[in-house]
């Protein structure tokens, strides 16, 4: 964190933001701190919007895009199983 940009660090903060808001509302719910499962649908007690926010911010932050069924990231790439449902999904990483 301490060669990022300002940029960086406040998507840094509202990913965080994001996370310890699903956290409260599972806390709220009577969820045992401990079994918390953040970024796991059903478990994290996140909205679909702020799940995709979540993902998108996280995909900006560690320069993930996925462009004709390949994840690339930090120079290697892989190809997605084609039952994957981020397959036909095009995210070219924003700055």
């Amino acid at each position: 964190m301490e060669n990022w940009t300002e940029e960086q660090k406040q998507k840094y903060v509202r990913f965080q933001e994001i996370l310890e808001i699903g956290k409260q509302r599972y806390l709220n719910a009577g969820g045992n701190p401990r079994l918390y499962r953040a970024g796991f649908k059903g478990q994290d007690y996140l909205t679909d919007e702020e799940r995709k926010e979540a993902a998108k911010i996280m995909r900006q932050m560690f320069g993930i895009s996925i462009i004709n069924g390949y994840v690339h990231c930090q120079g290697r790439s892989w190809e997605l199983p084609v039952n994957s449902p981020l397959y036909k999904e095009q995210v070219e990483t924003e700055s």
